[in-house]
């Protein structure tokens, strides 16, 4: 059996995003952030798409790496506010993660990453 995949268009992109959002609720960020890349393949600097995107990688913090491509992402982000309040989300996210992951002084740093945003 052979499977072809499709790339979506653009009126597709309102129904891909409410996947997008559904996949990251039910804990399938990879799944997610799939759909985003299919949608910016085709509209490269959709918002929503960028924005989802993001959080998606957010969801996947267990290293500086994942952190890296959230950033990435950041950078094409339009607005003052908006990268501010993404980048705060990068850091308090990045700061639970290691709080969660345990290691020597874990929780101090990772409470000054939420707090200062500062590694």
């Amino acid at each position: 059996m052979h499977f072809e995949l499709r790339s979506i268009s653009e009126q597709s992109i309102p129904e891909a995003l409410a996947k997008v959002e559904r996949y990251r609720l039910l804990n399938e960020p990879s799944l997610a952030e799939s759909i985003c890349l299919d949608i910016l393949a085709i509209v490269p600097d959709h918002q929503q798409a960028l924005i989802s995107l993001l959080l998606a990688r957010t969801d996947q913090f267990h290293s500086h790496e994942h952190a890296k491509a959230a950033r990435e992402v950041l950078a094409q982000i339009k607005g003052n506010y908006e990268r501010a309040y993404y980048e705060g989300i990068i850091w308090e996210r990045l700061g639970n993660a290691r709080i969660r992951n345990g290691g020597a002084g874990a929780g101090r740093c990772g409470k000054q990453w939420i707090i200062t945003r500062k590694p």
